[in-house]
Parts: C-alpha cells; structure tokens; sequence
C-alpha cells in the first residue's frame, strides 16, 4: 500500500481530445495533489491513463501496482466515474481462482463493479473478445493492454 506523501504521476496525452472523463480524472489528482503529465517518459510515469473509444462508457481499471497503489483514491475514482454515468471495471492479468478475486472484492465489497481476470492474455483482445469497447484504460504497464505497438498507444503518443 501506498504511503500517504508519495505522489502518483499519472500520463495521459495531451494532444488527444480532452473528455469529460478526463476532467474526472484530473479533478481527483488535483484533490490528492498527485501529478498528470501530457509527456512520455516511462522511467517518469506510475499509471496510464489512455484514451480508446470516445462512444463507450466503459473505464477499465488495473488492480496490481494501480488500485492496489492507492485503494482510497481509486475507490473515490471509481465512485466519481459511477456518478458521472460511467461503467468502470477491474481488468487484470490473474488467472481467475477465487484467491485472487477475494483480494479485490475484500477492497472494493459494496461496490458495483465487474472484474475480469484475462489470466496473462492481453487486456485489450480479451476485453474485444467479449464485444466489451473501452473508453478508457488505467493501467501502470500498458504493454499489459496490447503488447506490441498498436492503434491505441500510436494515438496516445506512445511509439
């Protein structure tokens, strides 16, 4: 877990449209003080925040190193998103067993959301596999969502 006085410095490229679910995100790291660059530098960067469908309303979010960096800003987030007309979802690589479902849903019990654990297959397939489109995706490895360069990091600025 995180100590309360380190910063989380979150990327989300600037020459994309800025979205309504981008002011949520940047509103909620202005609260915490944390910090949101528009630059790519991957030493730099602890979470990605990338831009995919601007017509669904579906957030995927990473558990490990993401929510499980800081449960309570993510679980504000998370709210934050539900309130605004969003559908945020957990979307992990562990393998689907009960153990690793019972950490997240003991993090985030009496919360509406889904969980999906892609057991190692990319983020992105899996989520298309299930004709699920994502708006955003949250994520502290984003090789984790498509491993080779793809549409999705060119558009977010990442080569």
């Amino acid at each position: 877990m995180q100590i309360a006085e380190e910063k989380l410095i979150f990327y989300y490229n600037g020459n994309v449209q800025k979205v309504p679910s981008y002011h949520l995100i940047e509103a909620a790291l202005d609260e915490r003080g944390d910090y949101l660059v528009e630059f790519y530098n991957e030493f730099l960067i602890d979470i990605y925040v990338l831009l995919d469908d601007l017509d669904s309303t579906y957030i995927a979010i990473d558990w490990d190193n993401t929510v499980s960096a800081d449960p309570e800003f993510f679980i504000d987030l998370i709210e934050k998103f539900q309130k605004a007309g969003y559908t945020p979802f957990i979307c992990t690589l562990r393998a689907p067993d009960k153990e690793n479902i019972a950490e997240i849903t003991s993090v985030l019990e009496a919360r509406n959301i889904a969980i999906y654990l892609t057991d190692g297959q990319d983020k992105y397939d899996y989520m298309k596999n299930l004709e699920i489109n994502v708006h955003l995706w949250i994520d502290d490895f984003y090789p984790s969502i498509c491993r080779e360069i793809c549409p999705l990091l060119t558009k977010n600025g990442i080569d």
